[in-house]
């Protein structure tokens, strides 16, 4: 089954990356310039504040909240008062460690939803295609989903004949399969260098710089999830298309060919249909094949999915019925979280089930379903009452949280589309409404603020849809409306040919 990758990075407000397979989403990312990803950045950052009861220290790094830097995430160089030998495993108390003040090498691992700051370490990872390589953890390994024995002996082999400084050590990636040692040596030197460059310049940076920026979300994307799979990279920005084609030639110098620069007057995911299952991951409720759905709450505390039958009908056993709609479900639910990037507690509520056997089944395809995610998983059994708790691998801050600001309307009790993710939504609808031709007039009543963007900062590219499609474009704005409402009203006339 082949899969291919769009790239949607025509507005630089928001790039979008999409993976299909048979026409069904398989896997979104999103990145907003107002909700940029700083998981893995490194920063020169400042201790602000520490915290004995929490054994951690609080540590500024330029960011708008301070970073959560716990004792057993400070290395042994940074140590104000007390030598340790780094096998011990008890961990001195924080204030012996640190001092307010004091300058760190730190590195975000994880952003926290809501009003948490970010963690931190000061044990630094960079990732290449095939290795991650361990800065002050000299602890070397293989991913543990790559199962196959004897080829996690065949990657040892190979890394263990490769030369490492002292305080570098390495994680080979799922990726790395199969590959030679001219590939895994490349990616080495490649990160070895990247390293030798944040030591220099964290020399010469003042406090509070950002020393190392992760890559953005397209060649980030490409170099997390990209394999053989995939047939085709479809880019719709030419800037963008030749970043990637470049970066392909580092990582894949054989795919380069996969690269290609979507030319289409019709938007790129329009094109695939897959604008509407994208819209979907915004909602709370997903509907199974077979007439049930799935109803996802997000909370501070965790997320509970409830399973209903809906209008299913398979006879008049309820057991076949629950047992069908179950399986889909679990399939349905890995997918969802992996689209939506839902980290944390997960409750699931399984419809009832009597035949233990049905639930070891259910139980089973979840599991097997979990393995395509890149996050890492733990799940429980169905219990009596039909629960089944698992926890998800937080990589970053969902799909929503990037794309949805706080509510001022409703007070913070949930959440709105932002401004720029609103206008960039409604060019693509206008895009969509027009690129056929035989629409002359396009009028809306928009947000106040959405259509003040719109007119603004998007005004070329209005122009560039009124001139090549022959339609006049009037935007309104009404005071009345919040961002994520307004409509559009296309008039047809005489077909106008695109140029």
């Amino acid at each position: 089954m082949t899969t291919k990758m769009l790239i949607n990075a025509l507005e630089p407000e928001e790039y979008r990356v999409a993976f299909i397979k048979d026409g069904m989403l398989d896997g979104f990312h999103i990145e907003t310039s107002t909700a940029e990803q700083i998981r893995g950045n490194i920063y020169k950052g400042l201790v602000e504040r520490i915290e004995p009861r929490l054994q951690a220290c609080f540590v500024n790094f330029g960011s708008e909240k301070n970073g959560l830097l716990p004792a057993d995430e400070i290395h042994p160089e940074y140590y104000q008062t007390i030598r340790r030998d780094p096998k011990d495993k008890d961990v001195p108390p924080i204030g012996k460690l640190v001092k307010k003040g004091q300058e760190l090498l730190v590195q975000v691992t994880r952003e926290m939803p809501g009003r948490k700051g970010a963690q931190i370490t000061t044990y630094l990872s960079l990732a290449g295609r095939y290795l991650v390589l361990t800065v002050g953890r000299t602890i070397n390994g293989v991913s543990r989903k790559i199962e196959d024995d004897k080829e996690r002996q065949r990657l040892k082999s190979i890394m263990g004949r490769m030369k490492l400084p002292e305080e570098i050590g390495y994680i080979v990636r799922t990726v790395a399969v199969g590959q030679n040692k001219k590939e895994l040596s490349r990616d080495l030197n490649r990160l070895l260098r990247l390293w030798k460059d944040i030591k220099k310049r964290a020399k010469k940076s003042p406090t509070l710089s950002v020393i190392h920026k992760e890559q953005d979300i397209c060649l980030r994307t490409l170099r997390d999830y990209y394999n053989s799979d995939v047939s085709e990279i479809l880019v719709d920005d030419k800037e963008t298309h030749d970043r990637i084609k470049e970066y392909m030639k580092i990582i894949s110098p054989r795919h380069k060919g996969r690269v290609r620069h979507y030319r289409s007057n019709r938007p790129i995911f329009d094109q695939h249909q897959i604008e509407r299952q994208i819209e979907s991951i915004y909602g709370n409720q997903v509907q199974l094949k077979s007439g049930g759905y799935i109803v996802i709450d997000a909370t501070e505390a965790l997320i509970s999915i409830d399973v209903n039958s809906g209008r299913t009908k398979v006879g008049k056993n309820i057991e076949t019925m629950a047992h069908k709609n179950n399986l889909e479900a679990a399939r349905e639910v890995a997918r969802q979280l992996r689209l939506r990037d839902m980290g944390g507690l997960v409750v699931i509520d399984f419809i009832d089930m009597k035949d233990r056997k049905h639930v070891r089944q259910v139980e089973k395809v979840l599991r097997e379903e979990l393995k395509k995610d890149r996050a890492k998983t733990d799940t429980s059994h169905i219990s009596k009452f039909g629960l089944l708790e698992l926890s998800r691998e937080r990589l970053s801050p969902s799909i929503e949280s990037r794309s949805y600001r706080t509510c001022h309307y409703c007070q913070g009790r949930g959440t709105i589309i932002s401004v720029e993710s609103a206008a960039v939504s409604l060019l693509r609808r206008i895009w969509m409404g027009v690129w056929k031709g035989g629409v002359t007039e396009v009028k809306g009543a928009l947000p106040m603020e959405v259509s003040a963007y719109l007119q603004n900062r998007k005004r070329r590219e209005l122009a560039e849809l009124e001139d090549r499609y022959g339609v006049a474009i009037v935007l309104q704005g009404d005071p009345s409306l919040a961002p994520g409402e307004g409509k559009l009203e296309f008039t047809k006339g005489d077909a106008v040919p695109a140029k």
